[in-house]
């Protein structure tokens, strides 16, 4: 039974203040990344950094988050929820304002990595604040809430992202995170009681979290080594095994510790071990699309920050509105059912995205970007309901968390590799072009069109370049673009897929929800 201890001096807390407060986080961490995807390559041209090295500014977010939020829910039990709020919200308002004033790309990704340690303390003491002061029935219409606002903040990131980066600096997607954290610290400190669970293990698995940190991190690296034409091969293979020994290691230190991260009983259970597996597949799909989406409206269309934010909110609307929906829909219809057909039509959107011709602009994108959008809304809905729905009440704190840590991390992982594929393609298509067209580009010319921008930098080639080659190196550069696009969509078709066979073998059966039940929030 929980154990709830209150400071007999505190004052009790206000439930419309603290849903208001944890809103704002909620709101906060969505917008974080679908803002700051937009303003990538305004970031980039800023810093002068090369494309690839544009995922360090997403995926060490998503890195420190799900190698931190099992943790960090086990924190805010054993030391108080809203003291992990407070400092969650001191750390993440401090990182936002290190990204916003960095000089360098290297301590931009330092703040991105503490932006993703406050997050990660933030969601759940957050989400613990509103279970405890909402009973039964109101919990529902809170979590509802929640659920709304993380719809509309993920739908209104990439405008917001775009307006601001367009309008006045990159800086301000931070920036403007100071007067909102600062908001709820102070909605915490006053409106929010204390509490915490005095039957919380207090055992924290620090070697877990080393170990997983460390190996996501050695897998990051590693693929980004394959990136560019400077690529290392022996660098990619030696970094990558490390990153296996690493993994392996986490797993032995899981099975021995007692109070692991990552639980062995619970992923015994087919259903929940579905859901973190899903999750992780999915996650490593939307992101990587995301990601090199937003990078072709600007680098290929030549779409401005606000223009590629504007043509994005039809994506994110479809994301909040089917994956409100599908909580809907499984009270009539399995969730299995629902999650087959969701993949479905993610791997259909990716399959016709990648065949849809760059002549034929961002119209010809419109339909698979709402099919993708189709299916990754229920997806990511569903596999939470249902992998909470596996597991008992009491455990349903550590089982969130294990599934945004397979998501988050999935997702950083999916940065990655589109980082690595697209310019591991792009350089290949444009070497074989430019040798086609009897090109011959310096090695330090040709990094020039790895580097945000690169349609610009190609009349700066002129110099050494015959006349009538840049119009050739133009072509090339738009042609291998688009190859290494369309290519790594291509090969990210068939996860969609295996999702769905996981689902057909682990979760086949399942009811569809009671028209009473709640499904659980899903709120980033």
């Amino acid at each position: 039974m929980l154990a709830v201890t209150l400071p007999s001096s505190a004052r009790p807390t206000n439930p419309r203040l603290a849903l208001i407060a944890i809103s704002v986080v909620v709101a906060i961490m969505n917008i974080d990344i679908t803002a700051v995807n937009v303003a990538l390559v305004s970031l980039g041209k800023d810093l002068h950094a090369r494309l690839g090295d544009l995922q360090w500014g997403l995926n060490t977010y998503m890195l420190a988050f799900a190698a931190l939020i099992v943790t960090a829910g086990r924190l805010a039990d054993v030391f108080g929820r809203r003291r992990c709020l407070l400092i969650g919200a001191a750390l993440f308002a401090a990182a936002s304002l290190i990204c916003g004033m960095a000089p360098t790309l290297a301590l931009l990704i330092i703040g991105r990595l503490l932006q993703g340690a406050g997050g990660a303390l933030m969601l759940p003491a957050g989400m613990a604040i509103i279970s405890i002061v909402y009973g039964a029935e109101q919990r529902a219409v809170a979590l509802g809430t929640i659920v709304g606002v993380a719809g509309v903040a993920q739908s209104f990131g990439p405008l917001a992202g775009g307006l601001v980066t367009s309008m006045l600096s990159w800086r301000l997607v931070f920036l403007v995170n100071l007067p909102l954290v600062a908001l709820v610290m102070i909605v915490a400190a006053r409106s929010i009681q204390e509490t915490n669970d005095e039957a919380a293990s207090r055992r924290i698995d620090i070697a877990g979290v080393v170990t997983l940190a460390a190996a996501l991190t050695t897998l990051l690296i590693g693929l980004d080594a394959t990136n560019g034409g400077d690529a290392s091969p022996a660098k990619m293979v030696g970094i990558l095994a490390l990153s296996v020994v690493l993994f392996a290691a986490f797993t032995i230190i899981e099975r021995r510790t007692e109070a692991p991260i990552v639980d062995g009983k619970l992923l015994r259970q087919p259903v929940f071990l579905c859901s973190c597996i899903a999750s992780g597949l999915l996650g490593f799909v939307f992101f990587l699309f995301l990601f090199i989406s937003a990078l072709y409206l600007q680098e290929e269309l030549g779409y401005s920050a606000l223009t590629a934010g504007v043509a994005l909110v039809p994506f994110s609307l479809v994301i909040a509105i089917s994956g409100v929906m599908s909580g809907r829909l499984a009270r009539y219809i399995s969730i299995a059912t629902i999650l087959v057909v969701s993949c479905l039509l993610l791997a259909a959107g990716l399959a016709i995205l990648s065949f849809v011709p760059a002549s034929d602009g961002y119209g010809g994108m419109v339909l698979p970007f709402l099919l993708i959008a189709a299916g990754a809304g229920p997806g990511f809905t569903l596999l939470n309901t249902a992998g909470l729905g596996a597991v008992p009440a009491a455990r349903s704190g550590q089982a969130s968390g294990m599934i945004y840590m397979f998501r988050l991390g999935g997702g950083a992982v999916g940065v990655a590799a589109a980082s690595a594929l697209h310019g591991a393609l792009f350089h290949r298509h444009l070497v074989f072009a430019l040798s086609q067209a009897s090109v011959k580009l310096p090695f330090a010319e040709q990094k020039l069109l790895e580097r945000p921008g690169a349609a610009e930098h190609i009349a700066q080639l002129g110099g050494s370049l015959m006349p009538g080659q840049v119009d050739q190196v133009r072509q090339a550069f738009h042609d291998s673009f688009v190859a290494a696009f369309t290519s790594t969509l291509q090969l990210c078709v068939i996860l969609p897929v295996i999702v769905a066979l996981l689902v057909l073998l682990l979760m086949r059966g399942t009811a569809p929800l009671s028209a009473t039940s709640n499904p659980v929030a899903d709120v980033s």
